[in-house]
């Protein structure tokens, strides 16, 4: 079913917010206060609803009637008195679910003070990806899944080939969850017990951050 959103602030982060969303078949209004942006990205995205506007004031916000909305996501760029203006205007008039950019732990707790729903930090979580991959070249993708628990896509750890499940008791020792392996070469699956581990596979893992941190996956010589 087709939701309806807006993005403000369509910098990097924004375009590809906006390009996902409209990939899912939902309908987007896309803000930002300069009008160069608006007209570069009008011809790309002819789906999209696109306008130069000033999202700080309140008044532009209920004449595009974003109180309707579903949910909304402020990722304006450095500036971060307009992003906490932002934050506290879609809050006002009313959008049920908005994600904000924090570009600070202090503008974080700003954020959070004033409503906002979800607050984000993608420098410091692409800081924390990059650097779990420097750790353990195995490492493919690494995802935060909020509070304390995450996801880690990597290849099998040495010390798990030629293991089942069963034997390595993931759950019990680790809190560590193997959601799915795919073999080299071949489809994915969702594992059993018995699933043994081999030389290049590549497994999903899920568990608290301390305790995917602390295994063979980020530390592969711990």
């Amino acid at each position: 079913m087709s939701r309806h959103f807006v993005i403000i602030g369509l910098g990097r982060l924004g375009v590809a917010m906006l390009d996902t969303l409209i990939s899912l078949d939902h309908e987007v209004l896309g803000i930002d206060s300069d009008e160069d942006v608006i007209q570069e990205l009008s011809g790309e995205y002819p789906r999209a609803h696109l306008f130069a506007a000033d999202a700080t004031e309140e008044s532009v916000l209920r004449d595009l009637d974003v109180g309707n909305f579903d949910g909304a996501a402020v990722v304006i760029g450095e500036n971060m008195e307009a992003g906490i203006l932002a934050t506290a205007n879609l809050k006002e008039i009313g959008v049920p679910f908005v994600v904000a950019r924090a570009i600070s732990k202090l503008h974080a707790r700003v954020l959070e003070k004033i409503g906002a729903d979800r607050i984000i930090e993608p420098e410091r979580d692409m800081g924390a990806q990059v650097a779990r991959t420097i750790s353990s070249p195995a490492v493919i993708d690494y995802v935060d899944l909020g509070e304390d628990e995450a996801l880690i896509e990597a290849e099998v750890p040495k010390r798990w080939v030629g293991k089942s499940l069963a034997d390595l008791h993931l759950s019990r020792e680790s809190g560590l969850t193997i959601l799915a392996v795919k073999p080299k070469g071949k489809s994915g699956t969702i594992p059993s017990g018995n699933t043994v581990l081999n030389e290049g596979d590549v497994i999903v893992v899920g568990g608290t951050k301390n305790a995917l941190d602390r295994s063979p996956l980020v530390r592969p010589d711990g």
